[in-house]
């Protein structure tokens, strides 16, 4: 299927992404970086000259294939001229899938050595591999014989030390292959950068380097860090977390068990800090920019247990420790042992995630199209798409969970990956058991583009206990795996047919369990605005109510949906307040003296989940404060009272508990 090409950005936007609390760390490849030796000392940035160099313009092109394109001493003068990035791609793509590359010459200043520096690529169509004066730098997809596109990948390379020439003539050639639809360079930033700037112009921070004190204690917390893996004490490492650390979806106890886990697996670990920088931010954050690698054996062989990914930890200078980013959209992953393998997913928590701390949630699944995968929501800046439709747009905060499908079609593939097995029997428990989810089949709702919106129907209808709500925008609702040559194990009983005949094959009854949207455009490429009328007619026939729509004019691509999510979002948002709504039953909740430490523990039930405890101390006047954990009471005689709120905002009855002096616990002395 042809690229679904994203709008074009400005800088200041695709930043945005960092700066607010839906802060993302993309990933860097694991080729070395510059910067200080791993897990051993942090410094200042160097004094070097900043590198800020924008090098988006007009550049040398060549369709073909050629390793001495590589090679700084190559004559380009006959190629094209070409302007990088393109809105859409380079126009010599539209009739050509294959090999191109991209050269431009330029000077880098002296005075700048020691600088680590990035080349930012922004973001082409589908694969590429990037060279400085004939070193490779870095590289994003797969090339053939087994392509894999990877145009949704903002591309950051790290400068090895050898690779530029500071004072003096350097090449930037850029290999790329397109593997169909339209291709080349759309999206910028296109720049070589110190770090410095790159956090500036990428990420949208910008600040200046800590003082000398701060970089002493900053470089033996991360030295301690290091040293306790090294050692495999893991409580040694969990003293250097503050009590509310929470970063990239893992709060204190979460990251307990995953370092412990890592541990277990391999004895000791290495963290690899390369490329750092301490700052405190212009917004009054300390921050240590850092490409990190934690690393140690799986099986007996090397592992990458968190692959080589440019981070920005944030410290708490009042406690001098890590505090986490906070972030509320940022990358996951599942160990699956279906696939034997992580596969990735990208997580987004609503706005009132952290500060509610006792609030459940729904659930949505949001599938991508064919040639995509997990990372394309963050250049389309969907967390702050997400967080407008729930502060602002009415609909019910949700998590929203967005797996990394490849082209496998959502299916089990003969011979090959079980991703609906990994899906449902991995992924699902695994989101249910690390956030707060309002696990029920009337809180999970599934959406899909494209390609996606074939796995959002197949699979939702095949798994009624999961879902409730299934969304499509422009998709593949009339095609079944195997019509594009992805089969699944079992022979023909065991492929997936097509959601249209899969909602022909189901009655009224079983149909009546789901709430469903989908839509396409007019002049959808795939002619998937056919597939819409088709379905139109099937659930007319079996009286089934749902919304459906052929937008006028249009095609298969962004413009077609991405201004529509309002209407997928709003029908999950519609079927969780239908449930809501039908739950009356109040919660229940229990409380105890741990006589141990002069504490009450709280605990709460309810069908649907749990909004928020609540409790008094000696007031029983309707004014409560919201409970973050055990009451403490300490010697005092007390009443405390307690009382639980739902999902659905039925309020429990009040609990009370009387409280004797510790001495009166006791009897005699």
């Amino acid at each position: 299927m042809a690229q679904q090409y994203l709008p074009t950005f400005t800088r200041r936007l695709v930043a945005s992404l960092a700066i607010a609390a839906v802060a993302l760390s993309p990933a860097l490849p694991a080729s070395a970086a510059p910067g200080p030796a791993a897990g051993t000392s942090a410094e200042a940035p160097s004094a070097a000259a900043a590198v800020d160099l924008d090098l988006s313009g007009t550049w040398k092109f060549a369709t073909g294939d050629d390793p001495a394109y590589a090679a700084p001493g190559f004559d380009d003068s006959a190629w094209t001229d070409l302007q990088v990035p393109q809105t859409d791609g380079a126009p010599e793509f539209a009739d050509y899938d294959g090999y191109g590359w991209y050269r431009l010459t330029f000077e880098l200043p002296a005075g700048a050595e020691g600088q680590n520096l990035v080349a930012s690529l922004g973001f082409l169509d589908d694969v590429d591999e990037a060279f400085l004066n004939g070193v490779k730098i870095g590289g994003s997809g797969s090339m053939p014989p087994n392509a894999q596109s990877q145009w949704f990948e903002q591309r950051l390379y790290p400068v090895p030390a050898e690779a530029p020439v500071f004072g003096g003539t350097n090449t930037l050639a850029v290999r790329l292959f397109d593997m169909s639809g339209g291709g080349g360079w759309y999206q910028g930033p296109v720049g070589l950068f110190s770090k410095d700037a790159l956090r500036e112009q990428v990420y949208g921070i910008s600040g200046s380097p800590a003082d000398a004190a701060t970089t002493a204690w900053v470089t033996d917390l991360l030295g301690r860090q290091a040293a306790a893996l090294a050692a495999g004490d893991a409580d040694a490492y969990l003293a250097t977390l503050s009590d509310d650390y929470f970063h990239d979806g893992r709060d204190r106890e979460r990251r307990e068990r995953e370092i412990r886990g890592w541990l277990a697996e391999s004895g000791t670990l290495t963290v690899d800090d390369g490329g750092v920088e301490i700052i405190r931010s212009d917004d009054d954050r300390l921050l240590v920019d850092t490409n990190r690698t934690i690393s140690g054996t799986r099986d007996g062989a090397p592992f990458a247990f968190q692959p080589r990914t440019q981070e920005f930890l944030t410290l708490d200078a009042a406690t001098r420790t890590e505090s986490g980013n906070q972030s509320r959209f940022f990358r996951d992953f599942v160990e699956s042992g279906l696939e034997d393998a992580r596969r990735e997913y990208v997580t987004y928590l609503p706005p009132s995630y952290l500060e509610n701390p006792n609030r459940e949630y729904p659930v949505v699944y949001l599938l991508h199209g064919v040639n995509g995968g997990s990372r394309e929501w963050e250049p389309r800046d969907f967390g702050a798409r997400l967080d407008e439709l729930y502060t602002t747009g009415g609909l019910e905060e949700s998590i929203v969970i967005m797996p990394d499908g490849e082209s496998l079609w959502y299916v089990d593939n003969e011979g090959g990956t079980p991703w609906r097995s990994m899906f449902v029997d991995e992924l699902i428990p695994q989101v249910d058991a690390e956030y707060r989810t309002l696990a029920g089949r009337e809180f999970r709702g599934l959406s899909g583009v494209s390609m996606g919106g074939f796995g959002a129907y197949s699979i939702g209808l095949a798994h009624p206990e999961l879902f409730s709500s299934l969304a499509s925008h422009m998709g593949a609702l009339s095609l079944a795996p195997a019509l594009v040559g992805v089969t699944s194990p079992g022979g023909p009983a065991g492929q997936s047919a097509s959601p249209l005949a899969d909602v022909a094959a189901r009655s009224t009854e079983q149909l009546s369990r789901y709430a469903f949207f989908y839509d396409a455009c007019e002049e959808d490429d795939y002619r998937f605005d056919n597939a819409v009328r088709s379905l139109d007619t099937l659930l007319d026939a079996k009286g089934i109510d749902h919304t459906s729509a052929v937008y006028p004019g249009g095609r298969h691509n962004d413009d077609c949906w991405v201004p529509r999510i309002a209407d997928s979002f709003g029908l999950h948002s519609d079927q969780v307040r239908e449930a809501f709504g039908a739950d009356t039953t109040a919660p229940t909740v229990s409380a105890a003296l741990d006589a141990a430490t002069r504490t009450v523990v709280v605990e709460a039930e309810d069908g649907t989940g749990i909004s928020r405890i609540e409790y008094s101390v000696n007031r029983n006047n309707g004014s409560f404060s919201e409970y973050g954990g055990p009451i403490a009471v300490g010697d005092r005689a007390a009443t405390v009272y307690v009382r639980a709120v739902d999902a659905a905002g039925n309020v429990g009855a009040v609990v009370k508990v009387k409280v004797l002096p510790s001495r009166a616990q006791g009897g005699k002395r």
